[in-house]
């Protein structure tokens, strides 16, 4: 019902989504095979799911889930740690938590600099340092769930250190600037082709499964992840849903539902579809200590 509820719809179809791609429950539904919800075209007006803000400033915040809860939990980030809402709306409901929404597009929480072309650099660098504000004066967000744009070649590096080593470094300091709170990195998702839109619309027309026919070999879609590494020598935990996504090749369409809007933003659709196996996951997880 969580997930019916999330997609805006009466009822989904057997193996929808997500769904398709569990390995502990193998779900084929063929007729799935050749239909893609929503359609390219309708996934590039959806809005994401629904956020109440709560303090329209800077940063903006906006609330999902519980509004009165014992825990509170915020995605920090850039867009794709806003990309993930319509899962960790399921999590917060089943767990009767309050979900905070703290997010910046092209703008990850780390120290490292944005290589962006002004006026964002300064306003990202701004919007990092009033988070880290918002964050200090709100104890009550215990928890923080943590996403960027994988691949670490979008920072300023100092002479001598690679890209993806500032983003780790980054990522690093980012962190320890927050002592006490519980921090979970989420694996970033795959990337595609910025014509995949074109390829699932043309197999669509052909009647072919637009899934496969689209998809990208693993080692071109899902590249390293700078937040996940920086997570590895820090010991802190790591949500890594990518079997969702990929096995041998990453697919654009799964289980009938659209993956991505565009070259690297996930759809709400199958966002909501991950819903539950989010929530799986962060229950296995083992408390990894938090930075002091």
């Amino acid at each position: 019902m969580l997930l019916e509820l999330a997609l805006g719809l009466a009822l989904t179809p057997p193996c929808f989504g997500a769904a398709s791609r569990d390995p502990e429950n193998p779900c084929v539904n063929d007729a799935l095979r050749t239909t893609v919800t929503p359609t390219v075209a309708e996934s590039r007006a959806l809005p994401n799911s629904p956020c109440r803000s709560i303090d329209p400033g800077s940063p903006v915040v906006c609330r999902f889930g519980t509004a009165a809860a014992a825990e509170t939990f915020a995605l920090v980030g850039d867009s794709h740690a806003g990309h993930w809402r319509a899962a960790f709306e399921q999590v917060a409901a089943a767990k009767g938590w309050s979900g905070l929404s703290i997010t910046r597009s092209s703008c990850p929480l780390q120290q490292a600099l944005r290589d962006l072309r002004e006026p964002r650099r300064t306003q990202c660098g701004r919007w990092k340092d009033e988070v880290f504000a918002w964050l200090t004066a709100h104890p009550e967000v215990r928890t923080l769930f943590v996403a960027g744009l994988s691949g670490g070649s979008g920072v300023v590096a100092p002479r001598g250190t690679s890209r993806f080593e500032a983003s780790v470094r980054g990522y690093l300091d980012a962190w320890a600037a927050l002592p006490g709170r519980r921090i979970v990195v989420l694996r970033d998702t795959p990337k595609f082709r910025g014509s995949t839109d074109v390829c699932v619309t043309r197999a669509l027309r052909r009647g072919r499964p637009p899934g496969t026919t689209c998809s990208l070999p693993r080692s071109l879609s899902l590249v390293r992840d700078p937040a996940v590494i920086a997570a590895r020598r820090a010991g802190l935990e790591v949500l890594n849903l990518s079997p969702f996504f990929c096995g041998r090749r990453c697919d654009p369409v799964i289980g009938g539902a659209l993956v991505v809007r565009d070259a690297n933003h996930m759809t709400g659709t199958y966002s909501a579809t991950l819903g539950p196996y989010v929530l799986r996951a962060l229950d296995r997880l083992t408390p990894a200590r938090v930075p002091t």
